[in-house]
């Protein structure tokens, strides 16, 4: 099948482009000499080692070590390198084979059968087989599973009869000897491939444990998997820390071990300048500061990421298409990119990332103009009061925006929102927690029994977070699909289209990639349309390592995806 995928070199060049049209000259500059540096200091850098530790920074602590489990970021940090998946994404989003060595696909493009590597051990030395992979899927369609991934099984044959209670099995699924596998969908579903990108969990700690009651599962803090690394440690509000897997079926890490350290974004760096860290996140406003140092070297990671501003469509205020609209035009995109993120970011006007195939270059815009927001506002029945607040039958436009911690980015940007806002009459007060606390009581809330339980109006009103998206556009469907609300999937913001229902629906069963990407344009345009997610940039994350380290080289799958080829030179 013929794939128009758009190679990640072309986001390096177009940043490139734009850092030499604009932005600030000395950040430029130092950039650039940066990079001279590196690769002078590359050519003649003393040879890697196998040993040795590396300490790797996050600004959140992981919520759950299990795969399954609601992930966020920060869980891949630690997932990625204890886990393995069935297939991964290379670098221009092709599925290429981890534990699966190969797969035949039938003639009808039904059946995928899938030829596992032989020899893989858990990581307590128990033998890796098909069974693994049939007790991680089939989990995926329990009943009790409602962690945000049972779309990735929803196409199997007898997935439905299993989650409703009517099989004891999921007829799609079928072992067939202890390293072969063979999976049945119900009509050829394309995104099948990349659903498969997930780890696979240990059958044998699991099999008796209630896919529901994971999360409270002793593994979920001491995980044991197949990947390149085992885990050590846990320690609250401090680290995690994973050692070699000297068993590892594609040949041992170089690394003895791995800590991955939480904290806000400024105690990080100010642990990497006093070298307690080795490798962490800067914040755009101290890439200067860093670019100095004699010890270390700047790098970005390019991911196909948005950020943006999501609305409870059950709010008052919200429901209503034209209010989210009136936002939108409120919003000085230009102004937040240039003051924020500088040559590390790029306007965003969609929810797809612009280097993307699933990118619709012709969208609805809604450029900054507050008449238009005014006149929208009033449309929709609001006006001004006294106080200079717009407000509809008695009720203000005054609302709370929620963002996670740790991240100076996004907090300056939720700063930048609220002034924006209130000078388009409206009333913002900004909230803030740590991303854990965010998701367990805003956004995917929790019922008094621990469960997850369906969004209301009054959790939450809006938020500020990034989408990164990993294999496939198809991710999208549990974030906008009107049935994968909470505790269904990850449509926290409650949006409810028919139409977009159907060409969720539509492009899952196309297998011909332009008429795939057709309709992925088809719902780029109504959800630019609709502004329950209004996008405000993408941008390019910028590292620091130091120069002990080699094979550091994040990319869209991860920062840590790639650990398995890190080392040291001391």
């Amino acid at each position: 099948m013929r794939k128009k995928l758009l190679f990640l070199v072309a986001a390096i060049l177009l940043l490139a482009l734009a850092a030499c049209g604009g932005g600030g000259e000395s950040s430029e500059g130092n950039a650039s000499n940066t990079s001279n540096e590196t690769e002078g200091a590359e050519n003649e850098a003393a040879p890697a080692a196998d040993g040795g530790s590396i300490t790797v920074a996050t600004t959140s602590e992981p919520g759950n070590l299990n795969p399954m489990i609601w992930p966020t970021v920060s869980d891949t940090y630690v997932t990625h390198m204890i886990y393995d998946s069935l297939v991964i994404p290379d670098e221009e989003l092709k599925m290429v084979g981890s534990l699966a060595k190969d797969w035949d696909v039938s003639e009808d493009g039904k059946t995928y059968t899938f030829y596992l590597e032989e020899g893989v051990t858990w990581h307590d030395g128990e033998p890796f087989t098909a069974e693994d992979v049939e007790f991680t899927f089939t989990a995926l369609a329990d009943p009790s599973y409602d962690m945000g991934f049972t779309w990735r099984v929803d196409p199997i044959v007898g997935a439905d009869a299993y989650k409703n209670g009517e099989a004891d099995s999921v007829e799609g699924i079928e072992v067939i000897d202890d390293h072969t596998i063979e999976f049945t969908t119900e009509e050829p579903f394309a995104p099948f491939l990349s659903g498969l990108f997930v780890g696979i969990l240990p059958k044998h700690i699991l099999e008796d444990v209630s896919p529901g009651e994971w999360d409270k599962h002793e593994s979920n803090r001491n995980p044991i998997g197949t990947g390149p690394f085992k885990f050590v440690e846990w320690k609250t509000g401090q680290y995690v820390q994973v050692e070699k897997n000297e068993d590892y079926f594609q040949g041992a890490p170089n690394l003895d071990s791995i800590y991955v350290r939480f904290g806000d974004a400024n105690s990080m760096l100010a642990s990497f300048m006093s070298k307690e860290i080795d490798i962490t996140e800067v914040p755009v406003a101290e890439v200067d500061s860093v670019a100095t140092l004699d010890f270390s070297e700047l790098t970005t990671q390019t991911v196909l990421s948005v950020f943006y501003v999501g609305f409870n469509a059950l709010n008052e205020h919200f429901k209503d298409e034209k209010v989210r609209q009136a936002m939108a035009h409120a919003v000085d995109k230009e102004s937040i990119v240039e003051s924020v993120l500088g040559e590390f970011g790029t306007i965003s006007d969609d929810v797809f990332p612009s280097e993307h195939w699933s990118h619709n270059p012709d969208l609805p815009q809604f450029e900054y103009d507050l008449d238009k927001a005014n006149a929208l506002l009033e449309e929709a029945g609001y006006e001004k009061n006294s106080n200079g607040v717009y407000e509809k039958d008695g009720n203000p436009l005054s609302f709370t925006l929620e963002l996670p911690t740790g991240n100076k980015e996004r907090e300056t940007t939720a700063t930048l929102l609220k002034q924006m806002w209130d000078e388009a009459g409206a009333q913002v007060d900004i909230q803030s927690q740590d991303f854990s606390t965010l998701t367990s009581t805003k956004l995917l809330p929790e019922a008094d029994d621990g469960t997850q339980r369906a969004v209301t109006a009054d959790d939450y009103d809006a938020y500020i977070l990034g989408y990164s998206l990993e294999a496939d556009p198809d991710e999208y469907r549990s974030y906008f699909g009107s049935t994968y609300m909470p505790p269904n999937g990850y449509n926290f913001v409650s949006y409810s289209n028919s139409k977009v229902d159907e060409l969720m629906e539509l492009q899952t069963k196309q297998i011909e990639s332009d008429e795939r990407q057709d309709t992925f344009w088809e719902i780029g345009h109504e959800l630019a349309s609709s502004q329950i997610w209004v996008p405000l940039y993408e941008q390019e994350n910028p590292f620091v390592y130091s120069k002990r380290v080699t094979g550091f080289e994040p990319d869209f799958r991860g920062v840590t995806f790639g650990a398995k080829d890190w080392a040291v030179t001391e």
